[in-house]
This record gives structure tokens, C-alpha cells and sequence, in this order.
């Protein structure tokens, strides 16, 4: 229920991890906002300038390189996908970040195992598997999109610590933390908020650009 009423997700996050055969490893500290509009606001800060910097409004978003004085302009999907291997929008990072896992809905079915753990069919490919705790059922784990999702760690009504991983023969393996503090839900943040200005001189630059990065 804390999570479906989520529709603004402010929170700083430590994201590190691997992607690909060759495991190159990657880590930052984001400021994150996120909304259930599919609205995206990411920093790396930096003393004096940002590192990266994106934003984003309807699956259009754009990153800048502040130091680099470049830009890409692309789905927010793909941005972050080029950056962590995961094809997830705000949206989902959203949902996951909160413990919805994907968007809100009826479940289809769900099983109890025991008095205190539970397997539920969220729809669209999705299943997560409950416990019970202190008298109130919270998420251990979940799949999506063909990813295992781990819940390891809570901090009041959110997760604290995410992990993600894919290591299913066929598919690109990754594995990516996700370490989620200082939260604030539902604030209300300008539009402005997810909308970069772009400096003239800055250089255009292409996905392929980035993932080579």
C-alpha cells in the first residue's frame, strides 16, 4: 500500500555493479526523483560541477556531461540502459525502488507456502515472493523482465538495499546494488525540476558514445 500511493520518489542513491562478459564494473552516488508520470531527474555531483547530470519528462530525456560539455538527447529508457544494462524507465525504477516491483494492479493469483511466506503473480511477466513480519507482509524478492530483484534491507516503509541481477543463459549478465537513503515520498517538485537547460556549446553525442564512455 506505502509503495502504490508513491507517485514522487526523492532519495539519494549509491548505485554499483557490473554488466556484460566482462564484468566492467561501475559506481555512483545519485541524487535521484523519480515519478509515476515516467518523470526522471538524475546527478552525479561533483565539486564546482556535476559529473552527469539527466532529466527528463514522458520517456524523453536528456543527459549532459558537465565537464565534457557534451549531450546526448535519447529515451530515458535507453540512457539507462547504456549506463547500468538495465531497460528500465523512471517509471520502473520507481517501482522497484519502492518495493511495488512493477506498476500497481490486481494480483492473478498468489499461494501461500506457509502461515508467514507467499508467492504472488503481480501480471506482465512479474512474481513476488512475501513474508510476513511483525504482522505485516513485505517483499523478499521478485522477477521482472527476466531480472531477479533482492530485496535486502529496509528502512521504514522503503527498501534500503536493491539488488539486481541477471545471469540467465542467452542474456547479457549484470549485477547491479542499489543502496537507497535519505527518502522523501510525494513532495511536490516543479517541472522544472526534470528539464535541463543545454548550453549552446556543448557537443552532441550518441549512445554508442556513452556506453563507450
Amino acid at each position: 500500500a506505502r509503495c502504490s500511493t508513491t507517485r514522487v520518489f526523492v532519495a539519494e542513491v549509491r548505485v554499483d555493479g557490473w554488466v556484460g562478459p566482462s564484468r566492467q564494473r561501475f559506481s555512483a552516488a545519485l541524487h535521484a526523483a523519480f515519478t509515476r508520470e515516467n518523470d526522471v531527474y538524475l546527478e552525479v555531483p561533483g565539486p564546482g560541477r556535476s559529473f552527469v547530470q539527466i532529466g527528463g519528462r514522458a520517456e524523453r530525456a536528456v543527459l549532459l556531461l558537465p565537464r565534457d560539455e557534451r549531450v546526448l538527447r535519447a529515451p530515458t529508457r535507453d540512457i539507462v540502459e547504456a549506463l547500468t544494462g538495465l531497460q528500465w524507465d523512471a517509471v520502473d525504477l520507481l517501482n522497484v525502488l519502492t518495493g511495488c516491483v512493477t506498476t500497481p494492479g490486481a494480483a492473478v493469483s498468489g499461494v501461500a507456502y506457509f502461515a508467514d511466506q507467499a508467492a504472488v503473480e503481480l501480471g506482465v511477466g512479474a512474481r513476488a515472493w512475501l513474508r510476513r513480519v511483525a504482522g505485516a507482509w513485505q517483499v523478499d524478492a521478485a522477477t521482472r523482465d527476466g531480472l531477479l530483484v533482492e530485496y535486502r534491507a529496509r528502512e521504514g516503509a522503503f527498501p534500503s538495499d536493491v539488488r539486481v541481477s541477471d545471469a540467465t543463459p542467452g542474456t547479457t549478465p549484470l549485477l547491479v546494488t542499489f543502496r537507497v537513503s535519505q527518502v522523501s515520498a510525494n513532495v511536490p517538485l516543479p517541472p522544472a525540476t526534470f528539464e535541463l537547460t543545454v548550453p549552446a556549446a556543448f557537443t552532441p553525442m550518441t549512445l554508442e558514445d556513452l556506453r563507450s564512455c
